[in-house]
This record gives structure tokens, sequence and C-alpha cells, in this order.
């Protein structure tokens, strides 16, 4: 092996030290950091696949049943992204169902399970004389009509997911997730040229090489805003992520920024619009006249959560003193959606997150201290 097959076999070796690390790692979400360290098991895989085909060590009856493996991450990393992308916003726990996602691997050792099933001298054999296309069904060019295709749906679908639910997120969450799609796009478009100058006829062993080193980069991308994503999530700014970007000028100054938290706090207080359940933050900046971005800023900036969170801590707050004073006599679901709430469920994960206990044990606890 040279120099560059030895630094590529060292990469793999920290994508399974950082597998390994999502795997035990106790901050975030366990079913986030599960499908990542997944991802990052099978980059590792893929690059250790790369490194024996390089150095023709993949020929060798060693290492022969490596041989054609390598369309598994290759399948994989695309619905990994977007599982990832989909838990990490949407907050959804995985279902059996999702496993539908990954169907198109099952297929694909079906179909070259005749090559899969060889045992080493036959497989070794077929390989060079290359008649392993004649073990099972194969499609011709798969990489272009399934494969590069197929990632850059889950790209898109991610983007989707960013565009559908951006008053969840704050201004923050929101660039982090622009940061963190737009890697895994950049090892797309990297994997892209790999086939375009293969197919070409362009592809040598040094700009493979460099590709190989690009893909690196924009894996090991994808796997330290991963890594930095409860941080981020739990307010770390995006500045302190990557320290050389700045969020640009919005046109807002301080004075005028302090201004409007103050009158949104009043406008809160007195006429408490949140208590309509289908307040947008279009209908917020316009009793400020304000843009929705302006909107966003000053939610984002003065209270540091999204405008969904911000309008749901209001709601909480008026619930629970409904819910000690009740002098309605209002049960817990009347109560939920006499302060916005659409729905009993929605108001009891609101109300976790915001007092850490339910509303049956709040009322509990103040009963008790009440008498």
């Amino acid at each position: 092996m040279n120099f560059f097959e030895l630094s590529f076999l060292f990469f793999a070796f920290l994508g399974l030290l950082l597998a390994l690390s999502f795997f035990i790692k106790k901050n975030g979400d366990r079913q986030s950091n599960t499908i990542l360290g997944i991802y990052l098991l099978l980059f590792a895989y893929n690059i250790v696949f790369n490194t024996l085909y390089w150095s023709e060590l993949l020929y060798r009856k060693t290492y022969i049943h490596f041989f054609y493996t390598n369309f598994f991450p290759w399948i994989s990393y695309g619905p990994l992204f977007y599982l990832y992308v989909k838990r990490v916003v949407l907050k959804k726990d995985f279902k059996t169902v999702e496993l539908l996602h990954f169907l198109p691997v099952l297929l694909f050792v079906i179909a070259r399970w005749p090559l899969f099933s060889l045992d080493a001298e036959l497989k070794l054999a077929a390989a060079l004389d290359g008649s392993w296309r004649n073990y099972g069904f194969m499609i011709r060019h798969v990489s272009w009509f399934f494969i590069i295709p197929q990632m850059l749906v889950y790209a898109l679908s991610a983007l989707v997911i960013l565009r559908k639910n951006t008053t969840l997120l704050d201004s923050n969450k929101r660039l982090w997730l622009k940061f963190f799609i737009g890697s895994f796009l950049g090892y797309w478009l990297a994997f892209t040229s790999y086939f375009v100058l293969s197919y070409s006829g362009l592809i040598t062993k040094q700009n493979d090489y460099f590709i190989g080193y690009l893909i690196v980069f924009f894996i090991g991308m994808v796997a330290y805003f991963g890594f930095m994503q409860p941080d981020v999530f739990n307010g770390l700014s995006m500045e302190k992520v990557i320290p050389f970007i700045k969020y640009k000028k919005t046109g807002l100054t301080q004075s005028h920024s302090l201004e409007l938290k103050d009158r949104l706090l009043m406008i809160m207080e007195k006429e408490k619009p949140f208590l309509e359940n289908d307040l947008r933050l279009e209908d917020l900046a316009k009793s400020l006249s304000l843009s929705r971005h302006h909107m966003s800023q000053v939610i984002n900036e003065h209270f540091q959560m999204s405008f969904f969170d911000y309008i749901n801590q209001h709601r909480i707050e008026e619930a629970k003193e409904l819910l000690i004073k009740n002098r309605e006599d209002l049960n817990i679901s009347q109560i939920a959606y006499s302060v916005g709430f659409n729905n009993r469920v929605s108001f009891y994960k609101a109300f976790k997150k915001f007092t850490g206990t339910t509303p049956s044990d709040y009322i509990s606890v103040h009963s008790h201290h009440a008498s």
C-alpha cells in the first residue's frame, strides 16, 4: 500500500471510532445518534473497500468476499440521512414501516446472492475473468439509474422537512440543518463526479484519490454537525460551531429590536393572541407591523426559542392558572382547547416540556400545597 491508501485506512479507523462514539453517546437523542452511528460505520466499511480496490488486495483470496459489497453502503446512505433529519426535526419515533426505506438493500442481496454465495476460489476466478456478471440478476448502470437519483431524492426530501417545519425551528437550528444537508449534498456531488469521470474514461488513480478525499471531507462534516446537533438544539450558537460564519444584517438596530420585544410582551399580556389555535407567525408579525423574518428574529434573539415554542410557552402559562383556579370547572381537555391547543396530545407534550410534569400531577401538587 502507498501513502494515500494508508491514509484512507486511517480515515476508516477514525470513522469506526466516530461510529462507536455515537452508539455510546449520552448527549442527545439515542435514536438519532444510533442512525448516524450506523451511517458512519457503513462509511468506514466503504473506505476499507476502496482501499482494498486501489491496492488490488481485493483480488486476493483473503479479501475476495469484499467484492461487490460496496453497494450496501451506497444504497443505505440516502435513507439513513433522511431518517436522521426526520428524527431530529420532527422528533418522531422510528416505526417498523420505515424499514421499507431499506427494501432496495434486500432486493440487491437477493439479486446478487448467487455471486455472494460463491466460495472464495470461485468468486476470485469470476472476479478476475469478468464472469461475475453472470451470477444472479444485474441491472446495467445501476449507479446512474438508481443510486445517484436515490441519494438526491432523499437529500431533497430532507430539504422539504426543513421548509415545512421552518416555524418550529429558530434561526440557529435552521442554519445547522442547512449546513448538515449541504454537507450531504457535497458528498453526493463528489460521488456523482466519480461516475461521470469513470464512464467518460477520464478516471485515474490520482483523481480517484482526490475524489476519495473530498468524500471523506464531506462525510466528516456530516459527522461533525451530527455530533454538535444536541448542543445547537440546546442553544449553542452556530457562530461557535463554525467560527468563521456571521449572521447577515437584517436591518433591525439593537434599540429597535428591544423596543419590538417590549411591544411583543405587551401584546402577549394584554391581547393574548396565543389563545387563537390557528395563530401563525405572519399574524403575530402583522400585529407589530413587521415582516415575517423580523418577527422571527425578535423571538429568536430575545427569547432563544422558535415561534412555535414561544407561543406554546404562553399557552402553558395560561393553562397553569386555569388548572389551579378553574373557576369555570373545566376538565383538562377543555382547558387545553381554551388556551389554543388543537388536541389533547399536543397540550400534554408541551406541558411536560415546559413544566417537567403532567397536568394531572401539577394539579395534585398545587392542591396539596393549597390544603
